[in-house]
C-alpha cells in the first residue's frame, strides 16, 4: 500500500498530537454508568496527584492508584497566544466529513475543561509542570479552555478507563478519608 500525503495542513499537526487507537469501544455512556467530572483542585483533596507524562499526544492520559493515594499523568502543553486558534481549528477539522472521527482533539478540550473550572486548578496543574502557560494569568487559561470546550461533545469513548478509575477513587470513602487525614 503506498502512503498518502495528508488531505491537510491540521492532518499533520493531528497526527502528532492524538493516538488513533486511543479510543476502544465501550465506554461510561454506553454501559449506563455516569461518569463524573471533577476539577483539579477536588481531585487533588481527593488525594490524587498530578504528573506530566513523557509524551506530548494528548491522548495519552493515564491513571494509576497507589496505597493510598493515586497519580494522573497528562500531556504536558504549552499554552500561548496561538493556542487557542490551533485548538478551534483542530474541532473544526475533526467535524469536516471524511476526517478521523474519534475526535480525539474534541475530546481532550472536554476532559482538560473538567479538570480546569478557576484559575486554581489551572496553578494547581502549572505548577506540576502539565501545563506550561505562556498566554498571561492563570485565570485566563482557565477561561481559554472553558470557552473552547464550551458547547463541545467528546467522543463517549475518550478516556473511559481514566474517568472509571477517577471515579472509583473519589467514591472510594477509605481513600478519601486517608486523603483528608
Amino acid at each position: 500500500m503506498r502512503n498518502q500525503l495528508p488531505a491537510h495542513l491540521l492532518e499533520i499537526l493531528r497526527t502528532h498530537l492524538i493516538n488513533p487507537k486511543a479510543f476502544l469501544i465501550g465506554g461510561c455512556y454506553l454501559r449506563g454508568d455516569w461518569c463524573s467530572y471533577r476539577s483539579a483542585m477536588e481531585l487533588k483533596r481527593a488525594g490524587i496527584h498530578f504528573k506530566p507524562g513523557k509524551s506530548r499526544r494528548l491522548t495519552d492520559v493515564r491513571f494509576n492508584f497507589f496505597h493510598c493515594s493515586a497519580l494522573l499523568t497528562l500531556p504536558p502543553i504549552t499554552i500561548d497566544d496561538s493556542t487557542k486558534s490551533e485548538f478551534l481549528n483542530l474541532v473544526a477539522y475533526e467535524a469536516c466529513p471524511d476526517t478521523p472521527d474519534d475526535f480525539g482533539v474534541t475530546s481532550y478540550l472536554s476532559f482538560m475543561d473538567s479538570l480546569i473550572d478557576h484559575a486554581e486548578d489551572m496553578k494547581e496543574l502549572r505548577s506540576k509542570g502539565i501545563l506550561l502557560n505562556f498566554l498571561g494569568s492563570d485565570q485566563e487559561v482557565a477561561d481559554l479552555f472553558n470557552e473552547i470546550a464550551r458547547d463541545l461533545v467528546p467522543n463517549p469513548h475518550a478516556f473511559v478507563d481514566v474517568k472509571d478509575k477517577i471515579d472509583k477513587h473519589c467514591n472510594s470513602k477509605r481513600k478519601i478519608w486517608i486523603a483528608e487525614w
